[in-house]
């Protein structure tokens, strides 16, 4: 026996509320891992700064030579950055 038109469309639309739960789920993980990472990334650069520098005026210095390398290699960028230096 044949089902019912209806019956079809009602399956695939319970289908599709999976799917889209099982998407937000996948998103929802997606973010979570980002999330991490971008977080480990921050703590090694901790990690390497620390490791670089002992003082707070060495880190100053070492802020200082960036900026002056930067301002070196490339033109003044400050507006487009929102007057943001490093």
């Amino acid at each position: 026996m044949r089902k019912p038109r209806g019956s079809k469309i009602d399956e695939l639309k319970a289908e599709l509320v999976r799917a889209k739960e099982k998407a937000s789920e996948w998103q929802a993980r997606v973010r979570d891992i980002e999330r991490q990472i971008t977080e480990q990334e921050n703590l090694e650069i901790i990690q390497a700064v620390r490791g670089l520098v002992s003082a707070p005026e060495e880190l100053r210095t070492v802020l200082d030579m960036i900026r002056a390398s930067k301002g070196a290699s490339q033109p003044n960028t400050d507006n487009q950055q929102g007057g943001m230096n490093l």
